[in-house]
């Protein structure tokens, strides 16, 4: 009995060290890269396979959707929703199979646009949305989780205000920001304390996005510290009990 609350301790204690990097420190210069990438598209999310793709004709959307479908409410402004395939396409009223895969929302938009106008259709006014973008925060952070964003302008320190702030032990020189290839990610290491941050570009947030604010490494060794007092005191009084039962049973 005295085992299992030990080893639900030890698991406890051990899930601070998640998403550990060779960078780990207790300190950092202003937001960097590792690897560093020369390659930036921009802040816009690009549109990926499996994606949920709202597409309105803001002057017609009866061109996407039956008359008959529409709610008397929305006849003004409804979206469509339409799932992109493994190979990225998208099937479209009028225009059949498009490819939307790996642009953003507004080159997709103007394609689509483009792809009506030679249906010879009145001028189409088309608006994409990507319905299921999102990113997940980890660590020193009063409500971790996953967290749905709607603008492209979505930035770190919206996320952070969104999770009520960091804990008491959160490292401010150490948050990290894990984008793209799960196996070989780029990570972005980002100071909070050097308000440099806030005018840095990468830190517009990118669906798929995992943020990890990382503890303190001395505030987490005197909580490890304190969990494993607790634990062996609880130990003491259960031992206690277990002898003062055997001696009265005797």
């Amino acid at each position: 009995m005295l085992l299992l609350p030990m080893l639900t301790s030890c698991g406890f204690i051990n899930r601070d060290v998640i998403l550990k990097t060779p960078y780990d420190a207790d300190s950092s210069n202003n937001a960097y890269v590792i690897p560093h990438s020369l390659n930036d598209k921009g802040y816009y999310n690009l549109i990926q396979p499996e994606d949920e793709l709202a597409i309105a004709d803001l002057q017609d959307i009866t061109i996407l959707v039956r008359k008959e479908n529409l709610r008397n409410d929305l006849k003004n402004d409804s979206y469509a929703t339409f799932k992109v395939n493994a190979s990225g396409d998208i099937n479209l009223p009028l225009i059949g199979k498009i490819t939307v895969g790996g642009l953003n929302r507004v080159q997709a938009a103007e394609l689509i646009e483009t792809k009506y106008k030679e249906k010879e259709l009145k001028q189409p006014l088309i608006d994409v949305r990507i319905n299921n973008l999102y990113v997940v925060l980890l660590g020193e952070v009063p409500k971790p989780g996953k967290y749905i964003i709607n603008r492209e302008d979505y930035e770190l320190i919206d996320l952070l205000g969104e999770a009520g702030g960091l804990t008491s032990i959160a490292n401010k020189h150490l948050v990290k920001i894990i984008r793209g290839d799960r196996t070989k990610p780029e990570v972005i290491i980002v100071d909070l304390e050097d308000h440099a941050f806030l005018k840095d570009q990468k830190l517009r947030l990118k669906s798929r996005d995992i943020i990890y604010v990382e503890p303190r490494s001395g505030a987490l060794k005197a909580r490890n510290a304190q969990a494993y007092t607790t634990f062996f005191q609880i130990g003491f009084v259960v031992l206690n009990t277990i002898l003062l039962i055997v001696n009265l049973s005797k």
